[in-house]
């Protein structure tokens, strides 16, 4: 008797445990292969990330939405950019910065068709500098600690391996080769009327402050006279690899009075933003402004994008469609972007939606009726003219 019911306990167990095994599935795999984290899985590039931010908010599209589906190597184009950031400090924690750029001169195309699009940009980024930029005297050219400045005066003298230079008044200097010049100085905004009249009743006679110019960049410098450029340069050779470059004679200068902005290409520019923050701000600017321009080379791209979108169910384009007509999963649109590459992935500058090409294919009727079967149609006089159908690409 006690060993019947041992069985038909043991029974019981098995009758459970089978029951059991057949709602909870043992997996294997979860023993085998360990868990990855997600901080060791690959990542996708960042370098379309902030092309396809400006494509989601400009069309209003969720990033999971769409990607891209097209990018043609032999199209890009690429050429040096310059771009100018102009930045107003008013000291009450509200600053202002405006940035612009000038059109690229010349563009190119890579000469490897078939590669890399991230890898063959970020190869010509480095080479990217500034065209010619003239500072006028009094300035103070400082380069960073990784470069160099080379110096040409009139009469074929030369100087290498320059950390700094003073330039004089009456005295301009032509920068190249740059890769991005940087100014630091007193704005016209919210000057105040005391230290003005200061000036006025105790003028001063000597030579004006040198303002610090920054160039990053191995550059060379050539320096002439601004009224005489063939005229001689009287130079002071210093410790340290500094050089001064001395003016004529100190000219009657207030100083008080604020120094107009040596760099001829950022002068108009901010002249134009100031009158622009006076008529905005008015009298709200009471302490001095500081004013922080820069003048940096990149590398522009132009290249078209093309973009496979998802259709949802209740996307407003497509809810106005005929019924009979079938709705496809995904549409393709086209964008033309303009951007240039900071620290390893494309800024856009200008991201603009395409047109969808409207193109006509045409056939004749005798290549659609070929493939008809006549053996129940009466005899048809078949118009010589091509049939034209309108189709959307």
């Amino acid at each position: 008797m006690m060993m019947t019911m041992i069985v038909t306990r043991i029974i019981l167990l098995l009758l459970f445990l089978s029951q059991a095994m057949a709602y909870t599935r043992f997996n294997l795999s979860h023993f085998i292969y360990p868990k990855i984290s997600d901080e060791f899985r690959p990542q996708p590039s960042l370098f379309l990330k902030d092309v396809l931010g400006a494509v989601s908010d400009s069309e209003q599209w969720k990033l999971e939405d769409f990607r891209v589906s097209k990018l043609e190597i032999e199209k890009v184009k690429f050429g040096n950019l310059h771009r100018y950031e102009i930045e107003f400090l008013l000291g009450n924690k509200k600053d202002f910065v405006f940035n612009s750029w000038d059109d690229v001169s010349s563009w190119k195309r890579f000469k490897d068709k078939e590669g890399d699009f991230e890898v063959l940009a970020n190869q010509v980024s480095p080479k990217a500098v500034l065209d010619t930029i003239q500072i006028e005297g009094p300035v103070e050219l400082l380069v960073a600690e990784d470069s160099e400045m080379s110096l040409l005066l009139p009469w074929n003298t030369s100087h290498t391996g320059l950390k700094r230079i003073l330039v004089g008044e009456d005295i301009t200097i032509e920068v190249k080769n740059a890769n991005e010049v940087t100014l630091i100085q007193t704005s016209n905004l919210g000057q105040q009327t005391e230290q003005n009249l200061i000036s006025h009743i105790f003028p001063s006679f000597t030579c004006m402050p040198l303002l610090p110019v920054r160039i990053s960049g191995s550059s060379s410098i050539v320096a002439f006279r601004t009224q005489n450029p063939g005229a001689h340069i009287t130079s002071n050779l210093q410790p340290h690899n500094v050089i001064e470059l001395l003016p004529d004679k100190c000219y009657t200068r207030h100083t008080h009075k604020k120094q107009q902005c040596p760099i001829k290409s950022l002068r108009l520019r901010i002249r134009l933003l100031e009158t622009v923050l006076k008529s905005f701000l008015g009298n709200k600017i009471r302490h001095g402004a500081k004013l922080k321009a820069k003048i940096e080379a990149s590398s522009a791209f132009h290249f078209v994008l093309e973009i496979e979108k998802k259709i949802r169910m209740n996307d407003t384009r497509w809810t106005t469609m005929a019924e009979w007509r079938t709705r496809p999963s995904v549409e393709h649109v086209w964008f033309e972007v303009l951007a240039r590459i900071e620290n390893r992935r494309l800024k856009p500058l200008v991201v603009k939606k395409i047109k969808p090409f409207i193109g006509v294919d045409s056939s004749a009727w005798s290549n659609l009726m070929a493939n008809m079967s006549f053996t129940k149609l009466s005899s048809v006089l078949v118009s010589p003219e091509a049939l034209t159908l309108d189709v959307n690409w």
